[in-house]
C-alpha cells in the first residue's frame, strides 16, 4: 500500500528476510541462464568490525512454481566480506571482495562455490562505499565493473600495470587476460551500467545523481589524465546550458531533478507497455526512493532524455531500490537494500541503529500483458542458443551471449558462420543479426573480415557504428584497422563518425590527421567532445 506505481503496472514481494534470514542488505542482482535469481548481500557494511563474524554472502533464490514469489534460498558462498558487485560466467560467478575479484565456480553440481579464485588483485579498499560494482558484460565478451572516489588502484595483467584513481570503469577479457580501464573520468562513485541493443551503454554517477552516455569519455586516455568533466563540474554538466559546452565540460544525456542514482536499465519486455520501449530507468535511493523513468531518444550523434512519471515511488522511508534488472519473463526485479540508515559519512561507521537484518526483493509487472516465454538457454545445443539471439528483449540475448562465450571456440565459430548463412538478409533486424554474430566471435578473440566488413557497410547506421566499434577493440587482428578506421570518419552519420573518432585514440600519431578529418562534415556537442578528447591524448603521446 505504500507504493505509487505508473497506471497499469503492479508489484509484489518476491522474497523478505522474514522468508530468508539469509538475504540481509542485499546489494546487486543478476539472473543466471537457467532463469534463477542471484543476490550478493552485505551485512557487514559500511564495514566489518573486529571480532564480528565476516559473513557477507552469495545466494540464489528459486522460484519452483513461476508465480514470481522465491520458494527456496542457497548459499553459494558464504564468509565474504562486502561483495559490493558480481556477474555470472564462464562456468563460475566474478564477486568484488576488495582488494580482489574472486572467481567462484560449483564443480559437484550441489550450486555451493567448491573452487575460489583470487582473479584480479590491487583494488583499492579505501572506502567499502565506492568499493567495485556494477558488473556488465560488454556485448563483446568484455566484463566492465565500476570503482569510485577516493580509491588509488593499481592492477597487474600479462600485459602489464594499470593504474586508475579518483573513479572509473574497468573492463577486464576473461579469454586473454586483458586488463584495462574502460572510462576514466572524475566521478564521484558511479553505480549503475547497461547496454543498449547496438553496443551503446550508459553510466549512472551515485552521489550528485549524473548519469552519462559513454562513447565520447570510453577513448584511451593515459593515467593519471582523465577525461574533461564528470561529478566535481556540478553545473557544467547541466547539457541546457550551451554557454558550459566544451572541451572542458561533458554533459549529462538527462537532466538531473534528483539525487544519488544507483543501479540502471533499458525497458526491453514485450511484457512491459509500447510506449514504454527504450526507457531509460533509474534507482533512486534517497532523494526519491523510486525507480525513475526517462523516455530515450537519439538526438544527432548521442543521446537525450526527457522525465516521465516514475515507474515506482515508496512512501516507506526503509525502501531503498539499489539493482533493477529484467527477468527472463520480461518482468523487473528490484534489489531493495532496506533500511533508515544507508550513508556512511552521515552518520558514524559504528552507528548502533544501522540495520543489518533486513532486505528485500520486489517484481514489477504490467496488468493485462502476457509475460514474456523466455528461450532454453542454459547446456542448450549451440545452434539452440543461436536462435536467441534474434530475440527482442536485451537480457534474453546478453544471456545468450555469456553462454556462447562459454562454450568451445571451434564448435561457436562453426555454428555461427551456418547461422548467418541462413539468415533471412530481407528481414528489417538483419542487421542487428549480423552484429550479434560479430559480438560472438568478438567474445571469442575471433575475427571474420567478411562478417565484420557486411556490419561496416549495413544500410543500419547503428550497426556501422558497433562494427566501428568492433574494428577498434579488435584493432591487433585486423592489418587495415586504420584504413577502415579512415572510411568511417567521412560516414554520412554522426555516431558512425564519432566512434570513428574515439577509435583514433587507440592509434599512434598517423591517427591525428585522420581524426581531424571529420571537420569536412557537420559536428555537434558530442562529437566535437570526443575530438577534442582524441587530439588531447594523441597530441600528449
Amino acid at each position: 500500500k505504500l507504493f505509487k506505481l505508473a497506471d497499469g503496472y503492479e508489484i509484489q514481494l518476491v522474497a523478505s528476510e522474514e522468508q530468508f534470514p539469509e538475504l540481509s542488505n542485499p546489494v546487486s542482482l543478476n539472473f543466471d541462464n537457467k532463469g534463477r535469481l542471484w543476490v550478493t548481500t552485505m551485512q557487514s557494511y559500511p564495514h566489518w568490525q573486529p571480532k564480528s563474524k565476516m559473513d557477507d554472502k552469495v545466494i540464489i533464490l528459486e522460484d519452483k512454481d513461476g508465480n514470481g514469489t522465491a520458494d527456496k534460498c542457497i548459499v553459494f558462498a558464504e564468509g565474504l566480506h562486502q561483495p559490493t558487485g558480481f556477474e555470472i560466467g564462464n562456468g563460475g560467478v566474478y564477486v568484488a571482495q576488495q582488494p580482489d575479484i574472486l572467481f567462484m565456480k560449483d564443480t559437484d553440481g550441489d550450486d555451493v562455490a567448491d573452487v575460489i579464485i583470487r582473479k584480479l588483485v590491487g583494488f583499492d579498499t579505501a572506502d567499502s562505499h565506492h568499493g567495485i560494482s556494477a558488473f556488465e558484460w560488454s556485448p563483446g565478451g568484455t566484463l566492465h565493473f565500476n570503482e569510485g572516489t577516493f580509491k588509488y588502484s593499481q592492477v597487474e595483467s600479462p600485459y602489464g600495470l594499470t593504474r586508475m584513481h579518483e573513479a572509473g570503469i574497468w573492463r577486464y577479457n576473461p579469454r586473454t587476460e586483458e586488463f584495462g580501464t574502460h572510462v576514466s573520468l572524475p566521478f564521484a562513485n558511479p553505480w549503475g551500467h547497461v547496454y543498449d541493443k547496438w553496443g551503446q551503454d550508459f553510466i549512472s554517477d551515485a552521489s550528485p545523481g549524473f548519469n552519462y552516455w559513454a562513447t565520447p569519455i570510453s577513448g584511451k586516455v593515459e593515467y593519471p589524465a582523465k577525461h574533461a568533466g564528470g561529478s566535481f563540474n556540478d553545473t557544467a554538466n547541466n547539457f541546457k546550458d550551451k554557454a558550459l559546452r566544451g572541451r572542458d565540460v561533458y554533459p549529462t544525456f538527462i537532466e538531473k531533478r534528483t539525487r544519488p542514482s544507483a543501479g540502471n536499465e533499458i525497458v526491453s519486455s514485450r511484457h512491459f507497455k509500447p510506449e514504454d520501449q527504450g526507457d531509460f530507468l533509474l534507482c533512486n535511493v534517497i532523494g526519491d526512493r523510486s525507480i525513475l523513468q526517462h523516455a530515450l531518444k537519439e538526438d544527432g550523434s548521442g543521446f537525450t532524455g526527457t522525465e516521465k512519471p516514475p515507474l515506482l515511488f515508496c512512501e516507506d522511508g526503509n525502501f531503498r531500490p539499489i539493482d533493477i534488472q529484467f527477468a527472463p519473463d520480461g518482468s523487473l526485479y528490484i534489489c531493495d537494500w532496506h533500511q533508515a540508515l544507508i550513508g556512511h559519512l552521515q552518520h558514524n561507521l559504528r552507528e548502533p541503529n544501522r540495520d543489518h537484518h533486513h532486505g528485500r526483493i520486489w517484481r514489477v509487472t504490467c496488468k493485462g500483458r502476457d509475460l514474456v516465454k523466455a528461450p532454453a538457454i542454459a547446456g542448450e545445443p549451440i545452434t539452440t542458443v543461436l536462435k536467441a539471439l534474434t530475440e527482442y528483449e536485451d537480457r534474453a540475448r546478453y544471456r545468450a551471449r555469456r553462454e556462447l562465450a562459454e562454450r568451445k571456440t571451434e564448435d561457436v565459430v562453426s555454428a555461427v558462420e551456418t547461422w548467418v548463412a541462413d539468415l533471412d538478409k530481407s528481414s528489417a533486424n538483419y542487421s542487428h543479426d549480423l552484429l550479434e554474430a560479430n559480438w560472438i566471435l568478438q567474445s571469442h578473440n575471433v575475427v571474420d573480415m567478411d562478417l565484420l566488413s557486411a556490419a561496416l557497410n549495413s544500410d543500419d547506421y547503428h550497426c556501422r557504428g558497433a562494427a566501428t566499434r568492433i574494428v577498434c577493440d579488435m584493432r591487433h587482428k585486423i592489418p587495415n584497422a586504420m584504413d577502415l578506421i579512415q572510411e568511417r570518419i567521412r560516414d554520412d552519420h554522426a555516431r558512425v563518425r564519432l566512434e570513428a573518432v574515439r577509435a583514433c585514440s587507440f592509434f599512434g600519431e598517423e591517427a591525428i590527421v585522420v581524426a581531424l578529418d571529420v571537420l569536412e562534415g557537420d559536428v555537434d556537442t558530442y562529437l566535437q567532445y570526443t575530438l577534442d578528447e582524441t587530439m588531447r591524448h594523441l597530441e600528449r603521446n
